[in-house]
């Protein structure tokens, strides 16, 4: 006897949206040419649900994103002896920082208002049948809010490869998320933290 699809629960329960309408939605929430760029890519609901899942997890989704990758590379400096990540290294994300201020959370929410049951939909197929894209993307604000944000030097410590970590072991420990986040510089970290807390607050999702 064939297996029958779990209902999804009612507070997902709505129409699907044509691609059309996707990127009229999204195109909306932003006039930045770099935003532009990741509609125009495709595939909007399911690399959403990917990018939310990955970040409430504390992963780095670098495949969804990298129409917006930096181009250049880490770069440290020396500063009393010690190895810091140079003030270069962090302009590399002030184009993303820029990005995710120019970012409409009024459009976004509506975005997200109108895919939800599709965002429902594609987050439960990643492996997650019982769950809420609410509580996931809850999760994932929450845990840009809360990352570390650190002004000054921050010393580094080179391994194999000339592969970077971070010298303080606190640090070094956290998740890749937080990682990414003080890679990126007090001045981004800032901005992106001050737009998830405008997300947040304009979904008013309960909290994780």
């Amino acid at each position: 006897m064939p297996a029958v699809p779990a209902p999804r629960d009612a507070a997902a329960q709505g129409p699907d949206l044509d691609e059309p309408r996707q990127k009229s939605l999204l195109e909306a929430v932003s006039e930045a040419a770099a935003w532009r760029r990741l509609v125009a890519e495709g595939d909007l609901v399911r690399r959403w649900a990917v990018i939310t899942e990955n970040v409430a997890e504390g992963t780095v989704s670098r495949k969804p994103l990298a129409a917006i990758a930096p181009a250049k590379g880490f770069a440290v400096t020396t500063h009393d002896g010690a190895v810091v990540i140079a003030p270069e290294s962090y302009h590399r994300y002030d184009a993303v920082a820029d990005l995710v201020a120019s970012v409409n959370t009024g459009a976004l929410a509506t975005a997200y208002r109108a895919l939800r049951p599709m965002l429902e939909a594609a987050y439960r197929g990643l492996g997650y049948p019982e769950g809420s894209i609410d509580r996931v993307t809850a999760r994932a604000l929450v845990r840009i809010e809360r990352a570390p944000v650190r002004e000054g030097d921050v010393a580094v410590v080179e391994g194999k490869g000339a592969v970077y970590s971070f010298a303080d072991p606190r640090l070094e420990a956290l998740p890749e998320v937080e990682k990414q986040m003080l890679r990126m510089g007090p001045r981004n970290a800032r901005i992106v933290q001050g737009k998830a807390r405008e997300i947040s607050a304009a979904l008013a999702l309960p909290a994780p």
